[in-house]
C-alpha cells in the first residue's frame, strides 16, 4: 500500500508511513501493527495551527474538537478515525492508561460510577521494536495526585484502570485529550461482536491471573492499541496495533481508504484560510468509509 507522511510546511516527506501495518502472527492472534518512528509519523501540516488563535469555543477549538494542534497534529486524529472505522458496528470499551479520572471528567461521567479494571495492556515504548515493546496486560495503575493531597477515594483506587463504553467518535479523542499532556500516551480499545458484553470483559480484567487476550477475544472480535510518543526522546517510536482471533482484509482496506483522504487533505492544504475550512477539511479527511458505526 502506498501512504505520505509530510513535513511541517505541507510538502510529501514520507512515501511509506504511518498508515502502513506489517503482519505478524503471536499468541493465537492475527496481528497488524504500524511502527512509526520520528520520521515517519507526520507532524501538523496546516500552518494556521500555528499562525492563528484558538477560538474559546470548544466546538469551534481545533484541540477540543479534534484532537490537533501545532504539536499533535492531523496523523493522530487519522490514526483515531482509522481505530473507530475498524471498530465499526461492535460495542466499544476503552482504557485510557493512567488518567483515568481525567477521562472521566471529559466525558461528563462520575468517577465512582466508571467501570473498575485491575489489568490494562501495555505497550512499552522504551523498547526498541514491537516484539519487546507488545508487553500485554499489566497491573493497572490511575494518577494520584500529590497536590493537592490526594482524597481517600483516590488512594484507594489507585491500582485501578478505568473501562469506557464509547457512544461515539468524540469520546474516543475526548480520551485521548486526556491522556495527552504526558511524553507518552496509550489508548486500549476494545470492540466486542454481541450484546451483554461488558460484564465478562470486566470480568476478565478484574480476575487474579494475567489475562491473555486470545481468551478475551470472540470470533468477530477487535482489539486496538495506540502507544503514542509525543514528546521527542520520550521512545523510539510509536505504535498503532490491531490484533483480532481471525484474519481480517479491513485492515489494509480502511488504512487504504485514509491514505487517500490524507492525500487530498495534503493536496489541499495549503488553500485552507481560516479554521471553519480547516474543520471542514478535518472532517472528511477523518470521514469513515462506513456510513454508520
Amino acid at each position: 500500500m502506498s501512504v505520505y507522511g509530510f513535513r511541517h510546511d505541507g510538502d510529501v516527506a514520507d512515501p511509506e508511513g504511518f498508515l502502513r501495518f506489517e503482519y505478524r502472527r503471536r499468541d493465537g492472534l492475527h496481528c497488524y501493527v504500524v511502527r512509526a518512528d520520528e520520521a515517519g509519523l507526520p507532524g501538523p501540516a496546516w500552518s494556521g495551527l500555528w499562525e492563528q488563535d484558538y477560538s474559546e469555543d470548544r466546538a469551534l477549538n481545533p484541540w477540543w474538537r479534534h484532537g490537533i494542534n501545532n504539536s499533535d497534529g492531523e496523523a493522530l486524529a487519522v490514526w483515531r478515525a482509522l481505530a473507530w472505522a475498524l471498530t465499526a458496528g461492535m460495542t466499544r470499551f476503552a482504557t485510557p492508561a493512567y488518567y483515568r479520572d481525567e477521562a472521566a471528567g471529559l466525558l461528563g461521567v462520575d468517577r465512582e460510577t466508571v467501570r473498575l479494571v485491575r489489568w490494562e495492556y501495555e505497550v512499552d515504548l522504551e523498547q526498541p521494536d514491537w516484539l519487546t515493546a507488545d508487553v500485554g496486560f499489566v497491573p493497572a495503575r490511575a494518577c494520584v495526585p500529590l497536590r493537592p493531597p490526594p482524597d481517600p477515594w483516590e488512594r484507594d483506587h489507585a491500582g485501578f484502570a478505568g473501562l469506557f463504553e464509547l457512544a461515539g467518535f468524540q469520546h474516543l479523542t475526548d480520551l485521548d485529550l486526556a491522556i495527552s499532556g504526558d511524553a507518552t500516551s496509550e489508548l486500549t480499545l476494545f470492540a466486542l461482536r454481541g450484546p451483554d458484553r461488558a460484564d465478562s470483559l470486566a470480568a476478565a480484567l478484574n480476575q487474579n491471573h494475567r489475562p491473555r487476550l486470545a481468551d478475551i477475544l470472540q470470533a468477530g472480535d477487535i482489539f486496538v492499541d495506540l502507544a503514542v510518543v509525543r514528546d521527542l526522546g520520550a521512545g523510539p517510536a510509536s505504535y498503532f496495533t490491531v490484533k483480532t482471533p481471525e484474519a481480517t482484509d479491513d485492515v489494509d482496506r480502511l488504512a487504504d481508504h485514509f491514505s487517500r483522504s490524507f492525500r487530498r487533505y495534503i493536496e489541499r492544504v495549503r488553500q485552507i484560510r481560516t479554521f471553519d475550512e480547516f474543520h471542514t477539511a478535518i472532517d472528511s479527511l477523518l470521514a469513515s468509509p462506513h456510513t454508520t458505526g
